[in-house]
């Protein structure tokens, strides 16, 4: 994502979205002119997404679905979640995350204890979506526009105004009709697919089979290519691709290494291969990219 200047997109963060003295981001998502995607990823913080324009394919935790310009996406912390582009030539949406302690965490009061840990520890779920269908979505839509409003202006006085219009959005997330549940006994696929997911993340410049995938999840490799496809949209093996694809993004814009060393460091065999998938996934050769 870009943020107020340029974020680039891990995984199971190995950038920190807040900090104790500023417990929030916001970044401004364009795709695919800054990135192509944004690939299955999780973090410890909330995430707030508001569509500004265009048309997106999204995965949150087990959900797939398509959101459009107005539509605000709540993503709760530690929850799997990726972008695509859709049927639009392009997806523009603002993402604002935020750490729980804006909520009042450590506070032991009954709001917070009924109401704010049971959402970050996933014992109580709440609609990811909220579309212009929705009968609660003029109000969240008119609170998720000051709330960024206040955050551009990134003072401590207009923090205090941003606290509050979080706490009202969570009131309305946590409304009655809003609420949603899973069986006791039901395993999701994407918690099913996490520890790959999470060796891929770490391990994308390294060789990586199938087999190796699906034992660290414990189940078959049949059972696995199964359950990643319906929890990610795509297969293993494209993910690790656009997995290495973003980093190979990264390293052309950030570093002035030649291709063929960025080509090796991502984890690609050959130069060759390496070409041809970055033109599938970006529109466009290492070299153009890097220039533009």
């Amino acid at each position: 994502m870009k943020a107020s200047g340029t974020a680039s997109l891990d995984k199971k963060e190995q950038r920190r979205h807040s900090s104790s003295f500023v417990p929030y981001s916001i970044y401004d998502c364009l795709i695919p002119e800054s990135f192509p995607n944004v690939p299955m990823h999780w973090h410890d913080e909330f995430e707030i997404d508001y569509v500004l324009q265009g048309e997106g394919d999204f995965i949150c935790g087990d959900e797939h679905f398509q959101a459009c310009a107005g539509d605000v996406i709540l993503i709760s912390p530690n929850m799997l979640h990726a972008a695509y582009l859709s049927s639009s030539e392009t997806l523009h949406y603002i993402a604002f995350v935020f750490h729980a302690s804006m909520l009042g965490l450590d506070s032991n009061d009954r709001s917070i204890s009924h109401c704010v840990r049971p959402l970050i520890t996933g014992q109580l779920r709440v609609n990811v979506k909220y579309d212009t269908n929705h009968p609660d979505h003029r109000a969240i839509h008119t609170l998720v526009e000051a709330l960024i409003n206040c955050a551009d202006k990134n003072n401590p006085y207009d923090d205090l105004l941003l606290k509050s219009i979080l706490l009202q959005l969570i009131w309305y997330f946590e409304k009655n009709d809003n609420l949603t549940s899973l069986p006791n006994n039901d395993i999701s696929y994407s918690s099913l697919i996490r520890p790959a997911l999470e060796y891929m993340t770490y391990h994308f410049m390294d060789p990586v089979s199938i087999d190796e995938l699906a034992a660290k999840c414990n189940i078959s490799a049949s059972h696995f290519m199964n359950t990643f496809k319906h929890a990610v949209g795509c297969s293993a093996i494209e993910f690790l691709t656009q997995l290495r694809i973003k980093a190979a993004c990264t390293a052309l814009t950030e570093t002035g290494k030649d291709i063929a060393t960025i080509s090796c460091d991502c984890g690609f065999s050959n130069l060759s291969n390496f070409n041809k998938q970055f033109k599938k996934v970006t529109g466009c050769s290492p070299s153009k990219y890097r220039k533009k």
